[in-house]
């Protein structure tokens, strides 16, 4: 398949440069060419600059509201796509590339969709809703503790703790990691 594929483009590729050349001649074939590249390349560092910053923004929860996930992460792989097509040699690839990059991608999101859809149900991935908690983790130490809370000088090796509902809980502690400034 990859194979009958990769002949495919070849073949496309030059079919139209052959098309060109006869048509308009070898240097302005050339001239087209490297156009369509230039053009590529600048709408590729356009789009793919805006595309990674809605992803990073999505990354660390800082995405606007009316932003739409599903749309971010289909656009970013769309111009995934899109750049990769640009970075292949040939016009057909690069026209290919530019049409995922600019807004006329819109077309082709359901279709990704779809593919995503159909690939987690052939691999048997199910959704499963993840519950973050938002916490700190402190280098075992109570901050702002007394030391006979913390297991500190009074009582080396126990830890005491007393919550909000004075309920005591005690225990010992067997071991425990080695701090960095300790190593």
């Amino acid at each position: 398949m990859y194979l009958l594929s990769f002949l495919l483009y070849v073949v496309a590729e030059i079919a139209v440069l052959a098309w060109l050349g006869s048509t308009v001649g070898a240097l302005t074939t050339v001239l087209i060419f490297l156009a369509v590249s230039v053009a590529g390349y600048l709408v590729l560092a356009a789009q793919g600059r805006r595309a990674l910053h809605n992803l990073g923004r999505l990354r660390d929860g800082r995405a606007p509201l009316s932003a739409n996930p599903d749309r971010v992460l289909t656009d970013g792989a769309l111009v995934g796509a899109g750049a990769a097509l640009v970075l292949i040699p040939g016009i057909v690839s690069t026209l290919f590339g530019i049409v995922l990059l600019l807004p006329t991608r819109a077309a082709a999101r359901p279709l990704v969709r779809m593919l995503v859809a159909r690939r987690a149900r052939t691999t048997g991935f199910t959704a499963q809703r993840l519950v973050v908690v938002d916490g700190q983790v402190v280098d075992h130490t109570v901050v702002g503790g007394a030391a006979p809370l913390t297991g500190g000088p009074e009582h080396p090796g126990r830890i005491r703790h007393i919550d909000d509902s004075a309920t005591v809980l005690d225990g010992e502690i067997v071991d425990t990691p080695r701090r960095r400034d300790e190593r």
